[in-house]
């Protein structure tokens, strides 16, 4: 009996379509999108929380939910795809901001 080994890793996939496609068109870049989302949150509890911060947030929903899937022996792969999804999106806000970093580098500075 031959075995996939790949079996499972579509799920990156699944992930990558969501964060990077009619998801992305519907609600901006996931660095302009949690900017919002963290102005929201600072604004009605006084807090400062990060865009990446607000991200891992949402991964520690995910990873609850998966604790709990995992302790009742349920199968829900949404969950799983969302941290994916959500640990791409903290990744691709991080680029963002080293890109306007370096941007910002080479205005001020000329430093290419």
């Amino acid at each position: 009996m031959e075995t996939n080994r790949t079996a499972g890793a579509e799920i990156v996939r699944e992930a990558y379509d969501l964060i990077t496609g009619p998801r992305q068109d519907s609600y901006s870049h996931p660095a302009e999108d949690y900017e919002r989302t963290v102005a929201i949150y600072n604004a009605i509890t006084g807090d400062e929380m990060s865009s990446e911060e607000a991200v891992l947030f949402m991964v520690c929903v995910k990873l609850s939910r998966l604790h709990h899937e995992i302790s009742n022996c349920l199968s829900l792969p949404d969950n799983t795809r969302d941290a994916i999804g959500y640990l791409g999106c903290l990744n691709m806000i991080r680029e963002q901001k080293k890109i306007k970093h370096h941007e910002w580098m080479e205005e001020v500075h000329g430093v290419s």
